[in-house]
């Protein structure tokens, strides 16, 4: 019994079409309905229908996507397309995807008729035909795997003889001299988040593949392939290398503007330069993929070259001296609803300032760590983290070149933390010692006193003040002392605020007070200290 599934937006005409169809054929079984391409799309790998009927006009991914898709994911599928009177140049670019026939609205009885009673024929045909011996060709999802082994194998530069001449078993040469590689990633946030969320991720990717080798085979030689759920990889043979680059960045742009114009998705795609022989494509990737990084920088829907992006390192006039001290004190306080908002507005300043994409990262990564180190101190870091180590969270973070994706990475990390150290204080806030810390960190810019804190927890001060050095081993002055040097520390290292103005903001009476404090503890005085913490962070930069 042949199997069909109908796609149309419309509720009523699919139901229609499923009567009409039951009252035509009994023998034919309507597997399924789907509103939409991303829905039939799932009903096609669930049932494998022999027959897809689908409406060309539709909402998100209309029939035409939804075929060039399933064309190269179910091979021996047949699509009938429905279309309106005006709509007959669609109707030409299915026919030219490989529709086999295609329906007017509102659809005739005896025209459907006709069309099921051929693509039954059909079905019955290819079915009491032999299938050949195995060859590339007859194996669509044993050819998409060793393309992909293999590929990974050029990317990595561990392609041997055995492995070249199995290209070539699968029709894949390489005639010309020289290589560029391009790396074609999704702007994600080109995408309706809900229609994201809803689809597998690798059927975007898909879809870009096909684009992506349908042009190059109009307009270049190579291949492309699916590397990961967020990257395509294009590698096209060139004769020439003094060409290729503008070739290739020609290709690329037409790549990126088709696409959105398509889709209503937009691309980011980073170039290379050219490179001799299979075994500089490795090369090619790396620089590819740095090129991509600038992402960061520009913004999506670019096309990115690599000689571009690193020729000129001082893109942006380098990093604001801004500070984390906002973000910081509503951490700190528990405020949860500002730090979206603080982590979106100074992520946009560093991007838009910084030389480079690894400047970007290393000043997240930096501020991330001082976070760690902060819930290492409170004892709050595996719920923060959960079975994530801090290694695999910064190297997420490095991989990223979107900036809407570091963003909102940074803003789902840095608000699980508040709420872990809001909860934690919560449980810790039934002692008055810890209620005094608390209290302590969030007003010590302010002039305290050992009273002012007892009273603040409700304690008389000569007891408040026995207790105190009990439970943590230091006198109440010593600890807003120390509370003090060390965000004075933090302004020095990150600010390039005066002296004198970071001894008032951090609760010093004058600065001259604040600068034999600040030598005794740490044996520098605030200008040494200042000139040693840039000295040596410049030469970390350089190394």
């Amino acid at each position: 019994m042949p199997k069909i599934l109908i796609v149309d937006d419309e509720s009523i005409f699919r139901k229609g079409l499923r009567k009409m169809i039951a009252s035509l054929d009994e023998d034919w079984e309507i597997v399924g309905e789907a509103c939409d391409g991303y829905e039939a799309l799932d009903k096609l790998e669930e049932f494998s229908p022999e027959v897809l009927l689908t409406d060309i006009r539709m909402p998100r991914m209309d029939g035409i996507q939804l075929q060039q898709l399933a064309g190269g994911r179910f091979k021996d599928l047949m699509t009938v397309v429905v279309s309106g009177y005006d709509e007959f140049a669609y109707v030409q670019q299915s026919m030219r995807q490989g529709a086999r026939d295609y329906l007017t609205k509102p659809i005739e009885r005896d025209e459907l008729g006709r069309v099921l009673e051929k693509l039954k024929l059909e079905i019955q045909q290819r079915k009491a035909k032999p299938k050949p011996e195995a060859a590339w060709g007859a194996q669509p999802t044993v050819r998409r795997h060793v393309t992909e082994h293999l590929t990974e194998s050029l990317l990595k530069g561990k392609m041997n003889d055995s492995e070249i001449k199995l290209l070539g078993e699968m029709g894949i040469s390489f005639e010309h001299p020289y290589f560029v590689c391009m790396v074609i990633k999704l702007d994600k946030h080109s995408v309706e988040k809900e229609r994201y969320q809803r689809n597998d991720a690798s059927l975007f990717q898909l879809y870009i593949q096909q684009f992506v080798q349908e042009m190059i085979d109009r307009h270049a030689k190579g291949l492309s392939f699916v590397l990961s759920d967020t990257e395509v990889i294009a590698l096209l043979n060139v004769a020439e290398p003094q060409q290729s680059l503008a070739g290739s960045g020609s290709l690329g742009d037409m790549i990126r503007r088709q696409i959105r114009a398509l889709s209503n998705m937009t691309v980011t795609i980073g170039i290379s330069n050219s490179v001799e022989g299979l075994q500089g494509i490795p090369k090619a990737y790396n620089e590819a993929e740095i090129a991509l990084l600038y992402r960061l920088i520009v913004g999506g829907d670019n096309l990115l070259e690599y000689s571009a992006m690193t020729g000129n390192p001082h893109m942006g006039s380098g990093p604001k001296k801004w500070s984390w001290e906002m973000l910081e004190k509503s951490i700190v306080e528990g405020k949860q609803e500002s730090i979206s908002r603080i982590v979106e507005q100074l992520i946009d300043e560093l991007c838009s300032s910084a030389p480079s994409p690894e400047s970007i990262h290393q000043q997240i990564c930096k501020l991330l760590l001082y976070y760690y180190e902060l819930s290492e101190e409170l004892g709050v870091t595996e719920k923060w983290l959960g079975s994530k180590d801090i290694r695999k969270v910064l190297f997420e973070i490095c991989a990223l070149s979107s900036r809407q994706e570091l963003i909102e990475q940074c803003q789902s990390l840095l608000s699980r933390l508040t709420e872990c150290i809001s909860k934690s204080r919560e449980q810790k806030d039934r002692d008055p010692i810890a209620s005094a810390q608390r209290y302590v960190e969030l007003h010590f810019q302010h002039s305290l006193t050992l009273k002012d804190v007892a009273d603040e927890v409700f304690l008389n001060p000569a007891y408040f003040s026995t207790l105190f050095k009990q439970r943590t081993g230091v006198t109440f002055i010593e600890h807003l002392t120390h509370i003090r040097i060390e965000e004075a520390k933090k302004k020095l290292a990150f600010t390039n605020e005066k002296i004198g103005v970071i001894a008032e903001e951090t609760g010093f009476a004058n600065v001259r007070h604040f600068n034999r404090v600040f030598r005794t503890l740490s044996g520098l005085s605030p200008k040494e200290y200042k000139d040693r913490i840039r000295d040596s962070s410049n030469i970390h930069e350089i190394s």
